[in-house]
């Protein structure tokens, strides 16, 4: 997703439409990994790999909610997972921790080539 928004900035100016796109890119990829993460979340628990300290039980909104707070690394506590999927949530964490590691390598790389 990353060398498909560097194609899109590429020639683009500060403030254009393309450069507005390849960060609408980024963003969607790392929407995309929270989605994919949320329905491992899902399935783990679902075949008995762990479950989550939530009342009532979590619905897909929920699932998605946490996989959000916990990739971004914000972990509010509000919702913890339990068992294996412990495990999971601190991959995921890590995970989020090197998307946006790149993302802000991207996002610096591609001002400073518009300086230039």
């Amino acid at each position: 997703m990353l060398r498909l928004a560097r194609r899109a900035a590429a020639p683009a100016p500060v403030g254009s439409l393309r450069l507005s796109l390849a960060y609408l890119v980024v963003l969607a990829s790392h929407l995309l990994v929270t989605g994919l993460f949320a329905l491992g979340f899902a399935g783990a628990a679902e075949i008995g790999l762990g479950g989550f300290d939530k009342e009532p039980a979590m619905g897909a909104m929920d699932l998605f909610y946490f996989s959000l707070i916990n990739i971004i690394t914000l972990g509010l506590g509000d919702i913890y997972p339990t068992g294996h999927l412990r495990a999971l949530a601190g991959i995921e964490s890590l995970t989020g921790f090197l998307l946006i590691s790149c993302t802000a390598q991207f996002a610096f790389s591609t001002m400073k080539k518009q300086e230039h």
